[in-house]
């Protein structure tokens, strides 16, 4: 979770302290493909190659929690604040993310503070349709190995990433199950 918040998504993770929906431009697939934003369209894989600029990013995470036949839910919203961070496309499959993010936290509506972290990371991508997997060089830190990333725009100038990620877990007979959806756009 703590991959995508930093990210989130890119952060690449990842929230947005209002009430309406994320973008909902991001429903509509990738252009220049006929998906719904869920890997079943197609990109030109051509276009992503090259230096990409972070240039906002939202997500929202909720953890639901069953502690002795007890649900506890906690939403976490991330909105970006600013960025120097760099994401790199090469054409021989291998990516690297470079630069500081900063982002502002939300708990139940009320900011928790800003927070600036350092994105350093390189690995190997690819592009399916229009879902993109990232394979971090040693423990990555961007991009989040359980969540789907679906390319819902790309064009010679703008990018943008949706994320989504479903983890349930049972630490100490406590089910946990945390949801993230966001989305990270760039420019160039």
């Amino acid at each position: 979770m703590k991959k995508i918040l930093a990210l989130l998504f890119l952060s690449v993770a990842i929230i947005s302290c209002e009430t309406e929906p994320l973008d909902p431009s991001l429903n509509s697939g990738a252009t220049g493909g006929s998906g719904s934003g869920s890997g079943s369209g197609s990109v030109d894989t051509t276009l992503i190659v090259g230096s990409w600029d972070y240039a906002d990013t939202e997500t929202e995470s909720t953890t639901t929690s069953v502690v002795m036949g007890n649900t506890i839910s906690l939403t976490v919203d991330i909105e970006f604040v600013s960025s120097d961070a760099v994401l790199v496309f090469n054409t021989d499959g291998t990516y690297t993310v470079n630069g500081d993010l900063t982002i502002e936290t939300f708990l139940a509506g009320a900011s928790q503070g800003q927070s600036t972290s350092t994105l350093a990371e390189s690995g190997t991508y690819t592009i399916n349709g229009s879902n993109i997997t990232f394979a971090a060089n040693g423990a990555g830190t961007v991009f989040d190995a359980n969540a789907v990333y679906t390319i819902v725009e790309l064009t010679a100038t703008d990018l943008e990433i949706t994320v989504a990620s479903d983890v349930t877990q049972v630490i100490s007979g406590v089910s946990q199950r945390t949801v993230i959806e966001g989305f990270a756009s760039f420019t160039r």
